[in-house]
């Protein structure tokens, strides 16, 4: 059986084939946070995101972009409070810290630039996190602890931390981290949940165990996936095909010109091309560190652990693949007499013969929006129903 095949196996596993739910998961505001993670989109593409800004949220911060361009934005709802952590964008640190994917121990000091910052995920030896993602963490965790005091004293305590993406990794060990914090730090009265879409893997399998103990099994933790999404199978790459040469990662890493790192990115992020994993991923953080630390300044991290074997994140709540939308190949088919006698259609006036549509793009499983029409499509069929673009025209 193939990696792939394995990793499917252990989706189906973690809730069915995706029909059930966690009783305490809310659809309502999954789809509310969904909404809320794909703002970013909308903004860029739109300039505005007022056409997908749920009712009676007000955003109420936006961070500046920090470190490896990691921001996130404070929203409100009478008594709950959102921190929604921004996925990866176009520029190249930010896929930097996606690719920056030994591991380190889940306690230790990271140094930015002469800053240290002290993080702690977990006291479990055993636990192992991704170095990108801790990285990310540091350059945002100051400044959510001051966003929270500032909530805190406006007598809001219910706190939910979402993310996609890049986002929702960050997510799971943001939350882990403000857990840890001291009640000096952090109001005990404030109380944490998180809704992670699209996340990719953040830790090892003695890591993914705690956090399911300490947080999934109290209600309080989700991951909502897509199981077509390569994404929540990364920073490894589950496919059986060649993704990386080394020349290709070289370039990402070194930053040569012409070099296109998002595309890339999104045919796939990592493929191990020679060597152990661990040693190709310890070879390629230290790379990265060398990269960002003109732009971030110098970098000093724990020692790596000599492992590579990330496990997949609980709660799992599965959603249904994302439908691409019939579109044919070439528009002169219809008036291609030939072709419409060689290829029956059914009884809709589809063709039956699937290559002569289009396919969808690589990374389409992954889209924000998409996530958003999906929660609509599965739990609010009147919703769904009713909305106007289930597909944005820049995702096609």
């Amino acid at each position: 059986m193939s990696i792939r095949m394995i990793v499917a196996s252990v989706l189906c596993l973690c809730h069915g084939v995706g029909s059930a739910q966690p009783a305490d998961f809310d659809p309502a505001l999954a789809r509310d946070l969904s909404a809320l993670c794909a703002t970013h989109t909308f903004r860029d593409l739109y300039g505005s995101d007022a056409a997908i800004m749920p009712e009676g949220y007000e955003l109420v911060h936006t961070s500046t972009p920090r470190g490896m361009d990691n921001l996130f934005q404070v929203f409100r709802k009478g008594a709950m409070g959102i921190i929604e952590v921004r996925g990866s964008t176009a520029d190249p640190l930010s896929w930097m810290e996606n690719i920056h994917a030994a591991m380190l121990p889940a306690k230790g000091t990271v140094v930015v630039d002469g800053r240290p910052f002290d993080y702690h995920f977990t006291d479990d030896t055993a636990a192992a996190v991704h170095a990108g993602y801790t990285l990310g963490v540091s350059f945002l965790a100051d400044d959510v602890v001051d966003q929270l005091r500032l909530l805190d004293q406006q007598g809001v305590h219910d706190i939910v931390i979402t993310g996609h993406s890049q986002g929702g990794a960050l997510a799971h060990l943001l939350r882990a981290h403000l857990e840890h914090l001291p009640s000096s730090r952090v109001s005990a009265r404030l109380r944490f949940r998180t809704y992670a879409f699209a996340n990719p893997m953040v830790g090892n399998a003695a890591f993914a165990k705690w956090y399911g103990e300490a947080y999934c099994s109290t209600g309080t933790s989700f991951s909502i996936i897509n199981p077509e999404d390569p994404v929540p199978g990364m920073p490894l790459a589950y496919h059986d095909h060649r993704i990386f040469s080394s020349g290709t990662l070289n370039g990402m890493v070194a930053g040569e010109e012409g070099y296109d790192v998002r595309s890339v990115a999104r045919s796939a992020l990592f493929r191990m091309f020679r060597g152990t994993l661990s040693d190709l991923a310890q070879y390629t953080s230290a790379s990265v560190e060398k990269r960002i630390a003109k732009p971030v300044g110098e970098v000093r991290l724990p020692p790596y652990r000599s492992e590579m074997n990330y496990a997949v994140m609980p709660e799992r709540v599965l959603l249904d693949p994302f439908p691409y939308p019939l579109i044919l190949r070439d528009s002169t088919i219809l008036s291609n007499d030939s072709i419409m006698r060689a290829n029956p259609r059914d009884a809709n006036g589809v063709f039956l013969n699937k290559a002569l549509y289009r396919k969808a793009p690589g990374f389409f499983q992954h889209k924000p929006y998409n996530y958003f029409v999906a929660i609509l499509r599965r739990w609010f069929p009147e919703r769904y129903a009713a909305l106007r673009v289930k597909v944005l025209p820049e995702n096609l």
